[in-house]
């Protein structure tokens, strides 16, 4: 009885083990076929190696969509070794160019889309939808998907030539252009198809994010806006109005310490940047970092000699430190701040105080 119940794993390593080896003869044929030009062989070859994950693949793809939704931490801790299986991917668009030397472009693009799907980093067939789509008179499909494999390979010269020849990049000015004249009037829902649009055709552009955080700003929604902030920077990191706006969202979740370090670098980048020492002001004060927040309506007051609220701030500071803090009062009451009035007539009638008793 043990004999047997050894010998029967042992059989079954050697069927895996062989059904492992007849579909990498599969792709190989496959791939050689291809290479050939026989696309008929490639096809079934192709065929053969797919069907040995298909079962696979719609519980893969359920894991993906979970990792795609997915924090930085989250994805760290549940899917620590997450891979895509880049070769499935491989098949299917190679099965797919198969398809197209046989005229079957229908196939062929079912096979593009599946395997942009099943690995996203992989830009050969959205470069392939591009070419089909132009073909089919989709110019702005053509162009969404000949951007995005640009911007998985920025060294593929054959999506350039297509993008360039295909003016994707006048389409995508033209809707940036609308989508931003409207973030400018304040009518961000009719701003953001427009800008969704230009993303989509150029989703390279640092600007294009930033305007399109903008308008999700405007509509109330702050995690949409924090992450096309973040990807504008991580575009373009030298733009400061980009730090400035991401520090805005995570004040609005309360994450001061994050505002603060990138307001830190928008002024780093911009030392006459006014609104960016009053919300680090205000996230230091958050913070309890009196003197850094007071440092910071300092500059506020060397840049904004009229902002009454700033001398305020900075002579509560001085006045809880035990300081003369008269004149900082004096001219934020003079600037339209009431709630300095208490403070002035305190102030006076200390000076007054101490005329009295200097002449006795």
């Amino acid at each position: 009885m043990k004999k047997h119940l050894l010998f029967i794993p042992l059989l079954l390593l050697v069927n895996i083990f062989h059904a492992l080896a007849q579909n990498d003869v599969a792709l190989q044929t496959a791939e050689g076929s291809l290479m050939a030009k026989n696309y008929a062989s490639a096809e079934n070859n192709f065929t053969k190696y797919i069907t040995s994950f298909s079962s696979q693949i719609p519980a893969y793809m359920q894991k993906v969509k979970t990792y795609d939704t997915c924090g930085v931490f989250q994805k760290n801790f549940l899917f620590p070794n997450f891979t895509y299986e880049h070769q499935w991917a491989l098949a299917y668009c190679e099965r797919g160019m198969a398809r197209l030397g046989l005229h079957s472009t229908d196939s062929a693009r079912a096979d593009f889309i599946m395997a942009a799907k099943l690995d996203e980093r992989y830009a050969e067939p959205n470069y392939q939808m591009g070419v089909l789509l132009k073909a089919a008179g989709d110019k702005i499909n053509a162009c969404i998907y000949t951007g995005k494999a640009l911007m998985l390979s920025d060294t593929m010269r054959k999506a350039k030539d297509l993008y360039t020849m295909n003016f994707c990049w006048m389409c995508a000015a033209e809707y940036f252009t609308k989508g931003k004249n409207s973030v400018d009037l304040k009518e961000y829902k009719e701003a953001l198809p427009n800008l969704n649009l230009a993303v989509l055709l150029s989703p390279d552009s640092a600007t294009y994010y930033a305007y399109r955080g903008a308008a999700y700003d405007g509509l109330g929604k702050p995690d949409s806006a924090l992450m096309d902030y973040t990807s504008a920077l991580k575009l373009d990191s030298s733009s400061y109005q980009a730090y400035y706006r991401r520090a805005l969202m995570f004040e609005t979740k309360q994450k001061y310490q994050e505002a603060f370090n990138d307001l830190t670098k928008a002024i780093n980048m911009n030392s006459n940047f006014a609104d960016a020492y009053k919300h680090r002001a205000e996230d230091a004060e958050n913070m309890n970092k009196d003197a850094s927040a007071q440092y910071d309506y300092k500059q506020l007051i060397r840049l904004k000699p009229g902002d009454g609220e700033a001398y305020y701030k900075v002579a509560l500071f001085m006045h809880n430190a035990g300081q003369d803090a008269c004149d900082y009062f004096q001219k934020a009451l003079d600037r339209g701040v009431d709630d300095a009035q208490g403070y002035v007539d305190d102030c006076k009638k200390e000076a007054e105080k101490e005329s009295r008793s200097r002449l006795r």
